[in-house]
């Protein structure tokens, strides 16, 4: 059980630092191979209004930041402790509840770890993709506080 394991991080730093450390336990406990997704939604409506200056920056998420820099440090750092693992950004360093769903089913995942639902204004609203993952994934899910 938990041979495979899909981990999302995003650009949220504690939220991504927690993926990654259940993912190492889980990984080293169980001998799993991990794929490191980035997840983050395409021009979401709070990333608009923030852009626009109508939210609080600590609403948002930072869209400065690299998604392939941030799988890629967290590849190496899961592969210093010699986990088999490799990365994967979405379409334009953003993937969907779905687009990550379509990654799981393809890795032949049977865990997908993911960070607490979002704090934005967008997440509260409509529900973030960690509540989406949740409701749709064929395999276990843990949700990551």
């Amino acid at each position: 059980m938990f041979e495979r394991i899909v981990a999302a991080i995003d650009s949220d730093p504690e939220r991504s630092t927690k993926v990654v450390e259940a993912t190492r336990e889980l990984a080293l406990a169980r001998g799993s191979k991990v794929l490191l997704a980035h997840v983050r939604e395409v021009e979401r409506p709070a990333s608009l209004l923030a852009k626009a200056g109508a939210l609080p920056p600590a609403l948002h998420l930072d869209d400065h930041t690299d998604p392939r820099k941030l799988v890629e440090d967290a590849v190496k750092e899961l592969q210093a402790d010699g986990i088999d693992v490799s990365g994967k950004v979405g379409k334009n360093g953003s993937a969907s509840a779905a687009e990550l769903l379509d990654v799981a089913d393809g890795f032949g995942a049977d865990l997908i770890i993911v960070g607490d639902l979002g704090s934005t204004v967008s997440d509260m609203l409509q529900g973030g993709v960690a509540h989406r993952i949740v409701h749709l994934a064929d395999c276990p899910v843990l949700v990551v506080r």
